[in-house]
């Protein structure tokens, strides 16, 4: 059987589990009614929930419990298992798939029955140039999505795509309700529509987001009545909230407040390395950094040593990569940095910058990123760089990053199990400006990942992708600074979460017990 086959036909094994999965949903389902609201203390508010449009995790968080795509990740991990679909098959190249719907899937709000129709509009709405998503790119293989019958999908794509499953499992491709999209225009992704087991609320800006129990979810209705994310930006009075009891679950970024609520007994922590790396960029089109010299001068000012033992201690580990450790065809040891600030200010004044310049260092308003960028911009200005930190709401700042970009930056990047869609969109030229936030240009990463993710050959993606690490790891448009990981705290009434390696956040087994 052909290697592409091995890798992605999941067999008598998936298809059992699925069934087993719908037949005993019934059993597995709590026979009281849902009850009980969780509250989720989320670092920002919610921007757009149109899972074709939304780019922010906190957005994905919300938006993974009301809708659904073809396959999904299982539970706290990245294999890949059923979900709309029930079942597929695909030619032996690759370039031809078939996916069979579960019957009787109902979108919320009385839109009806969920069907081929509505899985052919997702696919073209998010390929169509006008709705500008930012992964549209990563479905550029798709020449064709049809419906052969009424619970029946088929994608030609014009190459094999090794990561295609992957993307169907992601949040870009899950599926609306086409008459609810039409319905409501622009305004869908304040008011969603999916299939999932919870359903939009309401929303209060600034304040919450309530999603509340979908009774006619095809699974089975979830044990909760709601979930709220409480929108609280301020870290010490998020922890401070949920230390008071007045939320129930917080993502944990304090490596004190790890310490202490893993040593209390009425406090469950759930930890994972994270499929993350985080970052601060330098965009090429700011003078300074279109040069190579002081971009390495950046690189040997930044004392990451001390940031990893005073920041992050327990909560990530120092990046020697681009990618995660957990993603396929990962380049161990492209990133290592050394601190060597004389040979810096050579470096500088080689550049032309003697005396240093000004950059604006423009940081989302969560702590995950102004710790980080108040130690770097102290570390700069030991080489003359004066970095004037500019907070911005991490909405605004998403919004701005890939349209206008900004001169100096730090964030993160969630991956997926294959590295396809990361480091495409991270660093491939067409990306400009919604993905490449650095402008990075270069022909050789282009046709390196090009060929890389249209090519079954794992061995010749290895070295593939391997090229494309260290070219841009070489290249130092970003300084890569650690891998998180991704830990949830949650009071002990809060029974059945499980964490995931990508920070999403599937509530569809959480329940309350004596709150």
């Amino acid at each position: 059987m052909p290697r592409f086959l091995l890798s992605h036909l999941r067999g008598l094994t998936t298809w059992l589990t699925f069934v087993g999965l719908v037949l005993g949903t019934a059993l597995a389902q709590s026979p009281s009614a849902p009850s009980g609201t969780l509250r989720y203390g989320a670092a920002y508010d919610h921007g757009s929930l149109d899972p074709q449009l939304l780019s922010s995790v906190g957005d994905r968080q919300m938006a993974n419990n009301v809708f659904e795509g073809l396959v999904r990740y299982v539970a706290g991990g990245t294999v890949i298992e059923p979900s709309l679909a029930s079942d597929w098959v695909h030619n032996e190249s690759g370039t031809d798939w078939t996916f069979n719907l579960v019957q009787g899937v109902q979108f919320h709000k009385d839109f009806g029955e969920l069907t081929a129709e509505d899985v052919v509009f997702t696919i073209e709405r998010l390929l169509d140039p006008e709705l500008n998503s930012p992964n549209r790119s990563l479905m550029a293989s798709v020449v064709s999505v049809t419906a052969p019958s009424k619970y029946q999908v088929r994608f030609e794509l014009s190459e094999p795509d090794p990561a295609f499953l992957d993307k169907l499992a992601n949040w870009f491709t899950f599926i609306v309700s086409k008459e609810a999209v039409e319905e409501r225009g622009d305004s869908f992704g304040d008011d969603p529509v999916g299939t999932g087991p919870y359903q939009f609320g309401h929303w209060l800006p600034q304040q919450e987001t309530v999603l509340t129990a979908f009774q006619d979810y095809w699974r089975g209705p979830p044990a909760l009545a709601e979930v709220a994310f409480i929108s609280i930006p301020d870290p010490t009075t998020m922890y401070n909230a949920f230390e008071s009891g007045d939320v129930d679950i917080i993502f944990v970024t304090d490596a004190d407040k790890l310490k202490r609520y893993a040593n209390d007994s009425s406090i469950g922590v759930d930890s994972v390395p994270g499929l993350i790396t985080r970052f601060f960029g330098m965009n090429t089109d700011f003078q300074p950094f279109a040069n190579a010299q002081v971009r390495e001068a950046v690189t040997l000012a930044v004392d990451r040593e001390g940031m990893m033992t005073y920041l992050f201690p327990g909560i990530s580990t120092a990046a020697d990569s681009i990618l995660a450790p957990g993603v396929l065809h990962v380049k161990r040891g492209v990133v290592h940095y050394e601190l060597d600030l004389e040979r810096a200010r050579r470096l500088l004044a080689e550049a032309g910058y003697p005396d240093g310049f000004s950059v604006t260092f423009s940081v989302p308003n969560i702590d995950r990123f102004t710790l980080p960028a108040a130690v770097i911009q102290e570390n700069l200005a030991q080489i003359g760089i004066a970095a004037t930190i500019e907070v911005i709401e991490t909405q605004t700042y998403m919004a701005t990053l890939q349209t206008k970009g900004y001169d100096m930056f730090i964030l993160t990047r969630t991956q997926d199990a294959t590295p396809d869609r990361t480091l495409y969109t991270w660093f491939h030229s067409s990306e400009i400006p919604l993905n490449n936030w650095a402008k990075v240009v270069d022909p050789d990463v282009d046709m390196w990942l090009d060929r890389a993710t249209t090519i079954t050959d794992e061995q010749e993606r290895d070295e593939l992708f391997g090229l494309v690490q260290q070219r841009i790891a070489d290249g130092n448009f970003y300084y890569f600074i650690d891998h998180e990981n991704m830990i949830f705290a949650y009071h002990d009434y809060v029974i059945g979460f499980i964490g995931n390696p990508q920070r999403s956040f599937r509530l569809d087994n959480v329940r309350l017990e004596g709150r």
